[in-house]
């Protein structure tokens, strides 16, 4: 067992490592030095408190993303809507935190985070029954319908809502009472990353202790059999993915309400794609996710650090980040390949015994 834990360990640390030797290889030949760059990079990372606060920061919509993401992957359903369900959460909560102008904090901030998360359950259930009663492809329908999302939020955002003299599609700012508090003076970390936290925890929680965690796992290994044993599919689809979509709303209800104060047209940074990418190193565990939310948060925090006291670009992070991707990708059908070429191998057995 440990020996397998140690295999899977370096299987999830290889890619990432070629990945940064390349980009070693790139700065080289640009005429930085590569160890001085990289240097900064940890030290804008993990050097001091602040940089750490940072970096927590940085991976903190990159957690709820990757855990929605990997549920629903997890259970071999592929949404791919985590930056839609984001948006939606992040204007309903948003509007939720000006609208209310009166209430005290413990009511208004918990319906901002709860209408949030709404917004991103509804939104998902739309793509959970077409694809649990219609058997539409999911991957489909939810990368479209993010498009719809992120369109429509705007426009609100430039139209109706948008705050009076506002050069920029914006709303106005949310009141004090739906304001996430920063944990720390002098860094952007806010009570959002204690947030994230529970919801790791609790997702840890389901996927490893609960019948709803056998459940997901038996339907992404062979849902025919799950239909079989009398699970009903269906249902469970839609379950899922109401919790993914509540998952992402709430993710970007954290942003909107910790770190802009209002919604803002355009406001992620691609937060949905990355926590795919997350959730695909992370190997859809939540413990895995939660640890690769903290790399992608550190190579985001430390690359500003590393431009400014090097020169090297910090477009070069968005090099090894794609980098890593395809060799994970790389990785996983190499790994497919194999175990299909052993079942073949198998089957021939068999039927030359």
């Amino acid at each position: 067992m440990r020996t397998d834990k140690w295999r899977m360990l370096c299987t999830t640390l290889a890619p990432i490592g070629v990945a940064l030797l390349i980009g070693y290889f790139i700065i080289k030949v640009s005429g930085h030095n590569p160890y001085e760059a990289y240097m900064n990079l940890f030290a804008g990372s993990f050097g001091s408190k602040d940089q750490i606060c940072n970096t927590l920061f940085s991976a903190t919509p990159l957690i709820f993303t990757g855990l929605a993401t990997a549920i629903s992957f997890k259970a071999g359903l592929y949404n791919m809507g985590a930056e839609g369900q984001l948006y939606l959460g992040a204007f309903v909560a948003a509007y939720i935190g000006f609208s209310f102008k009166h209430l005290p904090m413990a009511v208004h901030l918990p319906l901002c985070l709860l209408a949030g998360s709404l917004a991103g359950l509804l939104f998902a259930l739309i793509p959970a029954l077409i694809k649990a009663y219609l058997k539409v492809d999911e991957m489909v329908s939810t990368l479209m319908l993010n498009y719809v999302a992120i369109l429509f939020t705007s426009w609100l955002a430039a139209y109706p809502f948008r705050a009076p003299g506002s050069s920029n599609p914006e709303t106005v700012n949310i009141n004090p009472s739906a304001v996430l508090m920063r944990l720390f003076q002098g860094s952007q970390l806010h009570v959002g990353f204690i947030i994230a936290l529970i919801v790791f925890a609790l997702v840890y929680y389901i996927l490893k202790y609960t019948l709803f965690g056998y459940q997901i796992k038996a339907i992404g290994q062979n849902v025919d059999f799950s239909q079989f044993v009398g699970m009903n599919v269906s249902s469970k689809i839609v379950q899922i993915m109401c919790l993914s979509g509540i998952i992402s709303g709430l993710g970007g209800a954290i942003e909107v309400l910790g770190t802009h104060g209002k919604f803002i047209s355009g406001f992620s940074a691609d937060y949905g794609w990355t926590g795919l990418t997350v959730a695909l190193i992370g190997r859809f565990n939540a413990i895995g996710v939660f640890l690769a939310s903290i790399v992608f948060g550190a190579l985001k925090s430390g690359g500003s650090t590393m431009e400014i006291m090097t020169g090297v670009p910090r477009s070069l992070i968005t090099i090894i980040e794609g980098m890593i991707v395809l060799f994970f990708t790389i990785q996983i059908r190499y790994k497919r390949r194999k175990t299909f070429g052993a079942k073949r191998a198998d089957k021939g057995g068999v039927k030359n015994g």
